[in-house]
């Protein structure tokens, strides 16, 4: 009788830290929603990113910097007239643009050092996919599958990259990689993005979200899902997972679909949760491993890709925007097959961040397809409140320059505390 009431004690704590788990999310996701109006506009990032992104897009790339140095040149001399200020702040100004006309790209940082393992990237000659519609030259979110012997791509359709309610999601098919047919088109006044696609029980599906058609935030409302038995039809999108919730990595192992996805306030104020579930028809999701919690990360991680390696186990990869104990950056996680819910990370963030990654398994490596940086991304001084280190590494990051890299992360057991020369 006393070996049962303990047991039966445990199993209630258990049982009822799962249930506080699934509560908090449902909870989170109403908030959320409810809201969406107010988080559209509310945050401080909701003038900052939009100041930023016309900074870069509209203004930076159509400046003649030598121009203008010559034209405050000019100006300094009348300008120092009016008032003794006019003189240094004209000089200052100047001399910001000298040095800005002289940038030449940099070379790669030693912290992400070059690959020690040999690994061939071919890159073909490009194919366009998407219809030429000069009012919609945004294309991006690209998901990229075969299904009974074809290729299959869904991606969105825009106006600009911030969020519009001229988004939609295209979903386009070839059987040689050349020619592709438009086959499914889809559009609901919000904007839509992040597609995802991956088979399931015989059917091919996709998944993407929709976000408040706002250009100043990114909200995430609603993740929809769509499936089809031939590339050609496809069926009425229908309502799936949480409201709120943002899935960035589906996988198919072993007829198992697992997902990581984030819920919360990106660049808010309230912490961020990372969200691993499984599942056996695309539809409905359940925790995985031993803690019966979907969630295995809290903090100000987002954009999360997860690969499993040949013995089994799992590796994961999480931009670290928000930041969190560890620092700003990228993170990396490790589970055992034994169980896949349960995440470690490094006790450092590496500080370079990559930007919208994919893990993808070769041969004898992790492939890591990411944005590339040259600086690293925690740039403000660490003594400062850790919100203002939050937007001014996030202004500082945005005036750099980035491209794109395919890097190879090494074994779990090289990565360290914190990760130096995990990636490469």
């Amino acid at each position: 009788f006393f070996f049962f009431q303990l047991r039966w004690s445990a199993t209630a704590t258990e049982m009822t830290g799962v249930v506080d788990t699934q509560f908090e999310l449902a909870a989170l996701s109403a908030s959320l929603f409810a809201k969406k109006d107010e988080l559209c506009g509310g945050s401080s990032r909701g003038l900052l990113i939009p100041f930023l992104l016309w900074l870069n897009k509209d203004v930076q790339p159509n400046l003649n910097f030598k121009v203008c140095f010559w034209c405050l040149v000019v100006l300094s001399g009348p300008l120092s007239v009016l008032s003794n200020w006019f003189a240094p702040a004209v000089a200052l100004l100047a001399g910001m643009l000298a040095v800005f006309s002289t940038y030449t790209r940099p070379d790669r940082p030693s912290g992400i050092p070059l690959a020690k393992r040999s690994m061939d990237v071919l890159l073909g000659r490009s194919v366009r996919v998407p219809e030429n519609i000069p009012s919609l030259q945004s294309n991006n979110n690209v998901a990229l599958t075969i299904f009974k012997g074809r290729y299959v791509v869904a991606y969105r359709q825009s106006d600009t990259h911030m969020p519009s309610n001229k988004s939609r999601i295209v979903v386009a098919s070839s059987d040689n990689l050349e020619e592709w047919a438009t086959e499914w088109v889809f559009t609901n006044g919000c904007d839509l993005r992040e597609t995802l696609l991956f088979e399931c029980n015989g059917s091919l599906m996709l998944y993407f979200f929709s976000l408040a058609p706002t250009h100043n935030s990114f909200r995430p409302l609603e993740v929809f899902c769509t499936t089809s038995q031939d590339t050609r039809t496809w069926t009425d999108p229908i309502r799936v997972c949480r409201r709120g919730e943002a899935p960035w990595e589906i996988k198919v192992r072993d007829g198992v679909v697992y997902k990581a996805s984030y819920l919360g306030e990106h660049m808010g104020v309230g912490e961020i949760l990372v969200l691993f579930e499984q599942s056996t028809d695309g539809i409905t999701w359940s925790p995985v491993g031993q803690s019966g919690s979907s969630i295995v990360y809290r903090g100000g991680i987002s954009e999360v890709s997860f690969e499993f390696t040949a013995d089994g186990d799992l590796v994961a990869i999480g931009r670290n925007e928000d930041g969190d104990t560890t620092g700003f950056g990228t993170q990396l996680f490790y589970a055992s097959k034994a169980d896949l819910g349960h995440w470690t990370s490094l006790a450092s963030s590496v500080p370079f961040r990559f930007d919208s990654p994919r893990l993808a398994r070769s041969a004898n490596n992790i492939v890591l397809f990411a944005r590339y940086a040259q600086a690293p991304y925690q740039l403000a001084p660490t003594w400062l409140p850790f919100n203002y280190q939050k937007m001014w590494n996030l202004i500082i990051f945005s005036m750099l320059s980035k491209s794109a890299a395919v890097y190879i992360l090494t074994p779990p057991s090289e990565w360290g505390v914190d990760g130096s020369g995990a990636v490469q």
